[in-house]
């Protein structure tokens, strides 16, 4: 499996088909996000290809922020965020319904905390459904709290690995 970043529209838009597949619709990031994620923050929009096929099976992207607090719903639809950030908030990892459970969203995960470690951010942020926190503490992270987000129905929870 290779993971690099994002380099066409093409992969963009495959990107953002994984997104509609692996999350509700109301949930979801537009394919204007993801297209914005890409042009700021393109080194942290990531694909997960498969090296037989070249087929792009995963995608993690997100925006940078100056703070922590994850409470503001407008960080959802990621029109707020700064392109110097000391934080790096993750806003999808997904991975396509065929290639679940094969180690892709934690080698997405992994590949984007050394992107940030050597960006020398402070630390990354996120929410996750609740299903997800087990796997976002076996990578570091520490439960944060309830979100007071509900975005696209969903309840989220806050979590955070801070390194420096």
């Amino acid at each position: 499996m290779l993971i690099r970043p994002v380099i066409t529209d093409l992969e963009v838009i495959k990107a953002y088909e994984i997104e509609r597949t692996v999350f509700t619709q109301e949930s979801a990031a537009s394919l204007e996000a993801f297209q914005m994620r890409k042009t700021i923050f393109g080194p942290y929009f990531l694909v997960a290809e498969t090296e037989s096929t070249s087929q792009i099976v995963g995608v993690t992207n997100g925006i940078k922020l100056s703070h922590m607090d994850l409470s503001d719903e407008s960080i959802k639809q990621a029109s707020e965020y700064e392109v110097d950030g000391s934080y790096f908030c993750i806003l999808t990892i997904a991975v396509h319904p065929s290639h679940q459970r094969q180690g892709i969203a934690s080698a997405l995960l992994k590949r984007i905390i050394q992107i940030a470690q050597e960006d020398q951010l402070k630390g990354i942020v996120l929410m996750c459904e609740e299903h997800l926190i087990s796997f976002y503490e076996k990578h570091g992270f520490r439960y944060i709290m309830p979100s007071n987000s509900s975005h696209g129905g969903i309840q989220w929870h806050e979590m955070n690995f801070i390194w420096k």
